[in-house]
C-alpha cells in the first residue's frame, strides 16, 4: 500500500477594475507528459499545518510577500488515486484554499520547481473553465467565483444602506 501525498493547492484571485475576479493559472507537464493549465499546489512538509503549507508555498514559489496575500477560507478538496505503473503510481489527495492577492498582479515571478514550466496567466472565469482538464478543479473554480460574487453582492447592499444614511 503506498501512502497517500497530501497537498496544500490555493485558489489565487485578484479583481480587476470591473470587480471581476482573475485567477491564477500556471503552466505543468502531467505525468503523461502533456502539458496542462493547473491551479497551482505543492506537497506538505512534514508537521506542517495545510494552512501554513498553502501561505508557505504560494510565497515560495510564486515570490509573493506573505502580506500580500489574504487566506479567505478552504475552498475543498480534490483526490487522485491511479495505479498506473508506467508512469509512476500516486495516490494524492489537494486541499485548496482561496486567497486574495492584493498587489499589482504583473508583479508575480515563478521560481524553477516540480513538474511547472513557469508560464502563468491570470484568467477570467470563461478563460479558466475552458483551460482547465479536471472537472473537480474547475468546480473549486466555481464555487471560489460564486462565494466572491456574493462578497461582492453584499458590500453593494451595505454601501447602498450607508448612503441612504447619509
Amino acid at each position: 500500500m503506498t501512502d497517500i501525498v497530501q497537498s496544500a493547492g490555493w485558489i489565487i484571485y485578484y479583481l480587476d477594475n470591473e470587480w471581476e475576479p482573475r485567477y491564477l493559472l500556471i503552466k505543468r507537464h502531467a505525468l503523461s507528459w502533456k502539458i496542462e493549465w493547473v491551479a497551482p499546489k505543492w506537497k506538505i512538509q512534514i508537521g506542517e499545518k495545510v494552512e501554513e503549507a498553502a501561505i508557505r508555498e504560494v510565497s515560495e514559489e510564486c515570490w509573493i510577500p506573505k502580506n500580500l496575500l489574504r487566506l479567505r477560507q478552504k475552498i475543498g478538496m480534490t483526490s487522485l488515486r491511479s495505479s498506473e505503473t508506467k508512469k509512476g503510481h500516486l495516490d494524492k489527495d489537494v486541499t485548496y484554499f482561496l486567497m486574495k492577492y492584493e498587489w499589482d498582479p504583473d508583479q508575480i515571478k515563478l521560481i524553477d520547481g516540480e513538474w511547472y514550466i513557469w508560464i502563468y496567466k491570470w484568467a477570467n472565469i470563461q478563460e479558466v473553465l475552458r483551460l482547465l482538464y479536471y472537472e473537480d478543479i474547475r468546480e473549486l473554480i466555481r464555487k471560489s467565483y460564486l462565494t466572491i460574487r456574493e462578497e461582492k453582492k453584499h458590500r453593494s447592499i451595505q454601501q447602498d444602506f450607508l448612503k441612504k444614511l447619509w
